[in-house]
């Protein structure tokens, strides 16, 4: 089984660095910020299934710098598989997201309906959940479960 995670507002609250646009974050994508991201309550499930030896992949629409892989790094993140998004790249999420799971599942040679047949993905945009629901990749909103921890429930 694969576990694929997204990691803003699903393991990684980046609220602080949000805007009302794309621009708003690229802005806000500083060092200092990313040093202030926290930890969401999955994120420990995050952790231990890779440090149970499982096969994790991180699936984000961030561009990803040298502060953010410091920032995994720091909080215990290594060995893992990263998706993400090249510099200019401005696809909407969804489609990036799948388009590049396809590319990730081809180049271990397998088909996509075996691919998915064997992941759990976990992301809490609904565009996201929507498009990759559709191409049959079983999906978690990790939203309801953050809420109830960070609210004191189990």
């Amino acid at each position: 089984m694969r576990f694929i995670f997204d990691l803003d507002g699903t393991v990684i609250d980046s609220s602080h660095r949000q805007g009302a646009t794309l621009d708003d974050w690229r802005d806000m994508n500083t060092r200092d910020n990313i040093a202030a991201d926290g930890e969401l309550p999955l994120f420990d499930h995050f952790k231990d299934s890779l440090d149970d030896g499982l096969d994790v992949i991180i699936c984000t629409s961030r561009v990803m710098g040298e502060a953010d892989f410091e920032w995994l790094d720091a909080h215990g993140i290594t060995n893992c598989t990263v998706i993400c998004r090249a510099e200019g790249d401005e696809r909407n999420c969804g489609f990036f997201k799948l388009s590049s799971l396809r590319d990730y599942a081809e180049s271990l040679g397998m088909t996509w309906a075996r691919f998915v047949n064997g992941c759990l993905m976990f992301d809490d945009s609904r565009e996201v959940q929507n498009t990759l629901r559709s191409a049959g990749l079983r999906v978690v909103d990790p939203v309801p479960f953050n809420l109830r921890l960070t609210n004191g429930g189990y």
